[in-house]
């Protein structure tokens, strides 16, 4: 049998690999959708929006894409990297808040424990963040924007007095 040559056999499994990249991404997504709405079921009396699925995909594709502004210079690849690190941080805020939707089982947590509790998380998944982006020596203004973003969902999501 005549192996292929290094170079094929490298190109193969980096095809394998995005296509493997592509497929636990969206699964993250599902799981940190269907994490996430969990959440919103304990917070909707405050939630301007009606939040679901779609809702959700929309702020991932509006998250990848707010932050891609700030990546116009670099590769593609870069890009896509920096995609799955903002969904490895998503998917560890969704864990994080596992312990959370458990307990709500159990018995019914209040507003104010489920807001301090997403708190902690998303201070979390900050540092996270911050250390991806500085391991990876991307912009650190990627951080930035990353707040911003949030708090501008913030200002849509959340009910006004």
């Amino acid at each position: 049998m005549v192996e292929p040559p290094a170079q094929d056999r490298t190109i193969r499994r980096a095809s394998t690999d995005g296509w493997r990249s592509a497929l636990l991404a969206a699964a993250a997504v599902a799981v940190i959708a269907w994490t996430l709405s969990g959440f919103a079921a304990i917070v909707q009396p405050y939630l301007a929006v009606q939040y679901d699925l779609g809702f959700e995909l929309g702020m991932v594709v509006g998250q990848v894409l707010f932050q891609w502004c700030v990546l116009w210079r670099r590769t593609w690849r870069e890009r896509l990297d920096y995609a799955l690190v903002l969904v490895l941080v998503s998917s560890l805020g969704a864990v994080l808040l596992w312990p959370l939707l458990a307990l709500n089982r159990l018995a019914p947590v209040t507003v104010p424990v489920a807001l301090g509790w997403f708190t902690l998380v998303v201070a979390i998944m900050f540092f996270v963040h911050w250390r991806l982006v500085v391991r990876k020596e991307l912009p650190a203004t990627l951080c930035v924007t990353w707040v911003i973003y949030r708090l501008l969902l913030l200002a849509v999501i959340v009910k006004r007095p």
